[in-house]
């Protein structure tokens, strides 16, 4: 029911029922005064309250309070004054010109209403975050080693990338010909020396008898071989000199000496001794020893041991080839 002054009351119409009745049939009657007022967000809260609230009490206060934010008092008043006016013209009880115009021409605010929010909005920003920020000096940093990196990139790509291409053409297209696959040598080979050749009406020289067996005793074998190439007459003679032995004899030293033999005369100069210890079961022993070689047309080098047996190894020829025996010579042994 609305009285004269505006008010709206709800009076009971029988017998109270049930919470459940109470507050379907008051939910009803709010939500046909709602829709009346054409306001949805008026709706929305009117339905959280309806749906909040447990008893009649809490929902009077959550209804008056979700009207309250939607108008201002002075608003709220001239609508009541207004509903008034029409409820007494209704009823047939005027009111006097001078209430009804006081009420009727309350000025209406010009200022916004302040109202609680019916939605939550997003926080203002700060001001400092729209203005523009300089970079931090570690930004710069980063920066500047992104930057050379790419200029050593860009200059080192193209040799790599020239390399890359021409080990891969290289590996797929080996005889091309454009593409020297010489491999320089890093010194020049020693010059071969040339083999002596015979003077003309020289006579071959003869053999060279050692009068030694080639092993003897614990002697097994004695081998002799130019240590640093062709030796030449009149010159030092660098030879090695490997002798084999029984294991088992223990000799604990091996002795021999180079031996020059003169084909053309006969004539035998022996060298220095020299001696090798031999460890006890060692099968072998060597050494490396020089002669000086006199002036010949046909020499020989042999090596000859002395302990622990006689015995010695294939001569080595001087010169190795065209040897010859020059008729009439001083050194001809005809």
């Amino acid at each position: 029911m609305v009285s004269e002054n505006g008010e709206l009351t709800i009076d009971s119409a029988g017998s109270a029922g049930s919470w459940d009745e109470v507050r379907d049939a008051t939910t009803g009657l709010l939500r046909r005064i709602v829709t009346n007022c054409r306001n949805e967000a008026l709706a929305d809260r009117v339905d959280a309250t309806i749906a909040e609230s447990s008893d009649p009490v809490g929902l009077a206060r959550r209804v008056r309070y979700a009207a309250a934010t939607e108008f201002d008092e002075t608003e709220r008043e001239r609508k009541r004054s207004q509903i008034a006016a029409l409820v007494s013209a209704v009823k047939g009880h005027a009111r006097s010109g001078s209430d009804i115009a006081a009420r009727a021409n309350m000025p209406i605010p010009t200022t916004e209403r302040t109202r609680t929010p019916n939605r939550p909005r997003p926080p203002a920003g700060k001001v400092w975050h729209r203005k523009k920020r300089r970079l931090s000096p570690r930004r710069w940093i980063i920066a500047l080693i992104a930057i050379l990196a790419l200029v050593a990139v860009a200059w080192v790509a193209p040799p790599a990338w020239s390399e890359l291409n021409r080990g891969w053409h290289t590996l797929l297209d080996p005889v091309d010909s454009s593409m020297d696959d010489r491999i320089d040598p890093v010194s020049p080979p020693p010059p071969i020396p040339p083999v002596p050749e015979a003077a003309p009406g020289a006579v071959e020289p003869g053999p060279v008898a050692t009068a030694l067996p080639g092993a003897a005793g614990p002697v097994t074998q004695v081998a002799a071989s130019f240590a640093n190439g062709p030796c030449e007459p009149g010159r030092s003679c660098t030879v090695r000199v490997d002798v084999g032995l029984d294991p088992a004899a223990n000799v604990g030293a091996v002795a021999w000496n180079l031996t020059v033999y003169d084909r053309c005369t006969g004539v035998v100069l022996p060298g220095g001794e020299i001696t090798v210890p031999v460890p006890p079961g060692a099968p072998e022993a060597y050494g490396i020893g020089s002669v000086d070689l006199p002036p010949g047309s046909a020499l020989a080098v042999a090596a000859v041991t002395t302990v622990p047996a006689a015995a010695a190894s294939e001569p080595l020829y001087v010169p190795a080839e065209n040897a010859g025996c020059v008729p009439g010579g001083t050194r001809d042994g005809g």
